[in-house]
């Protein structure tokens, strides 16, 4: 299982690939027919991701739905 710093890692990384445009949206049809949509990733969702792992790596308090701390 990968430590939260790699995870980390390949979160960072996987941002980068994707503002690269290495992570476009495409399809795919397969011999029967099959069709796949490949949509292109949600960058918010990736940023909020890298930052849950980074408050944990850090140690820090993640965020909270409201964000009052007692």
């Amino acid at each position: 299982m990968p430590t939260d710093a790699e995870i980390l890692a390949n979160l960072e990384a996987e941002r980068d690939r994707v503002l690269l445009g290495e992570r476009a949206s495409s399809v795919m049809v397969t011999p029967n027919g099959h069709k796949t949509d490949f949509v292109a990733p949600d960058l918010k969702r990736l940023d909020a991701r890298i930052e849950d792992v980074k408050a944990k790596v850090e140690g820090r308090p993640r965020r909270g739905a409201i964000g009052f701390t007692f």
